[in-house]
């Protein structure tokens, strides 16, 4: 029986996903996208013959919008969790010695990020249709406040960040895992 003829499967929406990053309601954001993998190749010339091996794998980065809630002063809070790793203005020769980012403090600050891709039904979370991303040791590598303001716009304002992590960690429903990520 094909997927689109059978009234019990359905597909994943890309509408329905929450993003969790410590500190940020799951409510102002608006789009994240997905972790993707690539397995870079290393090659070997031999003759007029190439030959291509699987290499090292590289994560890209992952980024997601938000809606700068006033209430919620979201923009603190992505600014606390970018400078939580260090960051000091260089306004003065004492910060600037001092202004040291480093790893282990930003992964600190920013603390767990997962997304998690829901399945169908009212909750979102009926049958085993539910997938989740959780970054491992992701920390602050962009922040993009609204790029322009405008008296012709009555848009929210939108920050957006950008993350980089060594690497996820993939969870299905009922604490599946796969074998490479996280089994």
């Amino acid at each position: 029986m094909s997927f689109w003829s059978n009234s019990v499967s359905e597909p994943r929406r890309n509408f329905k996903f929450l993003l969790r990053v410590q500190n940020i309601p799951v409510w102002v954001v608006k789009n994240v996208n997905l972790p993707k993998i690539t397995l870079q190749e290393g090659k070997h010339q031999f003759l007029n013959h190439t030959f291509y091996f699987p290499g090292t794998v590289e994560y890209n980065t992952v980024s997601f919008t938000i809606v700068d809630a006033i209430e919620e002063n979201i923009s603190s809070k992505v600014l606390e969790a970018f400078a939580g790793g260090g960051y000091k203005i260089p306004d003065a020769p004492d910060p600037a010695l001092t202004s040291l980012v480093t790893k282990g403090d930003s992964i600190t600050t920013l603390g767990a990020v997962s997304i998690e891709h829901l399945g169908s039904g009212d909750s979102g979370y009926e049958g085993d249709r539910q997938i989740s991303f959780e970054l491992v040791n992701a920390w602050v590598k962009d922040v993009e406040f609204a790029t322009a303001l405008s008296y012709d716009n009555n848009d929210p304002s939108e920050i957006k960040v950008e993350l980089r992590y060594d690497f996820f960690k993939f969870e299905a429903t009922g604490g599946r895992s796969l074998p490479g990520f996280g089994a």
